[in-house]
């Protein structure tokens, strides 16, 4: 009997230039720590227990690939070793500056099998606009050493929703990077909070100041319109659209990522990184200095942690079932849950199909492609049911 997966999350915090729009947990400059930060990574992985097979590893930040590849080997190999098996998939996150060019055909030697590339644009003055620090050759000549490095699976990062940022310019640049052939594309709408949630690094001042020039600029209907071409030149394309973000050719679908999205458990190490076994969420301190300190003083590095109450665990089943564009099993929830959640989730859900944002058909329960647009607006429904149980 096959045990069940489990995942490991890596963050790296480290950013050569701070993105004034990113919500993560990320340090700018302190280069010299990072070769040192993977030390610190394996004394945390000793303190954590390894349960299931492990299935997956994403390297996430900030920057991930100014980690020296040798510590991205060592990373690796320890957790294959703790583990006891070698996962199908190892994704890296890299940024394409040519100031911080990664050492590729080292990330290859090291296990990385997946490359996520952030271009988030081939267009100068949507790079500048984004404050991004790079060039679109720059962003051209990284996927090509990624590629000639013998990547074969690599992932493109791009940003729509920027202010000038046109219909037609945003269809020039989803042309531009489908020539290139990657075999995933990550699309996000450009998002400037305001007040970050519990989940959020708070912006700093200057990226709060950018943040409020900004959003006055945005169009949110031309984000919509963004949005639904993108579906229309990728569906061409022959990408499935398998979650409200991401696109992947037949077969070739973030395996990390969907474990989040299935709600199975996975393990992250690093500063600020979030665990997760089934039922209970916890989350290491941010500040990277406390994290440094505490993990190399063999304790966890823990700042907080919380049991799912039933009502949560269903919640968070339909919340994440619906980011998979195929939706969520009744049959399945009904099976962890004890209820249908045409039952359970009635006027939610009525709701919904009234409004044509959600749709059933058979066992599925799905965002429609207008639900895709207002998946906020659609899974809002369902909280109040959640909360009067």
């Amino acid at each position: 009997m096959s045990l069940p997966t489990h995942h490991l999350y890596v963050h790296v915090p480290f950013c050569r230039l701070v993105c004034a729009y990113c919500d993560f947990v990320t340090v700018g400059g302190r280069r010299a720590d990072v070769a040192h930060y993977a030390d610190v990574l394996l004394a945390e992985m000793k303190l954590r227990p390894a349960s299931g097979q492990l299935a997956t590893i994403y390297f996430g930040g900030g920057t991930p690939s100014l980690l020296p590849a040798a510590g991205v080997a060592r990373v690796v190999d320890a957790a294959v070793e703790q583990w006891g098996s070698a996962p199908t998939e190892v994704s890296l996150e890299a940024n394409p500056s040519s100031r911080e060019s990664p050492d590729w055909a080292g990330l290859r030697a090291a296990g990385v099998n997946r490359i996520s590339l952030g271009i988030q644009s081939l267009r100068d003055p949507e790079l500048q606009a984004l404050a991004r620090g790079q060039t679109s050759a720059e962003g051209l000549a990284a996927y090509a050493a990624a590629r000639a490095a013998g990547f074969e699976n690599v992932s493109i990062d791009l940003i729509y929703g920027i202010p000038g940022q046109a219909l037609a310019d945003w269809a020039d640049g989803l042309r531009l990077v489908l020539a290139l052939a990657p075999e995933h594309l990550s699309l996000y709408a450009l998002q400037l909070a305001l007040a970050p949630d519990e989940w959020a690094a708070p912006p700093r001042p200057g990226a709060l100041r950018w943040r409020r020039r900004m959003v006055s600029r945005q169009d949110d209907g031309l984000a919509a319109a963004q949005y639904q071409l993108a579906e229309e030149l990728l569906d061409a394309a022959g990408f499935r659209h398998y979650e409200l973000s991401s696109w992947a050719q037949p077969g070739l679908e973030s395996r990390h990522n969907s474990a989040y999205w299935e709600r199975r458990p996975y393990t992250g190490i690093g500063a600020g990184a979030h665990s997760f076994d089934g039922r209970t969420r916890s989350w290491n301190d941010r500040e990277l200095d406390r994290y440094i300190g505490r993990t190399e003083g063999a304790q966890r590095a823990l700042a907080g942690s919380e049991e799912l109450d039933e009502p949560t665990r269903a919640f968070e089943a339909v919340a994440l079932g619906l980011r998979r564009v195929d939706g969520f099993s009744r049959s399945t929830f009904a099976t962890e849950f004890g209820a249908d959640p045409l039952a359970r989730f009635a006027p939610a859900v009525g709701q919904g199909t009234a409004a044509e944002l959600l749709e059933v058909e058979d066992d599925a329960i799905r965002l429609t492609a207008r639900g895709r647009l207002f998946a906020n607006e659609a899974l809002v429904a369902f909280a109040p049911a959640i909360r009067s149980r």
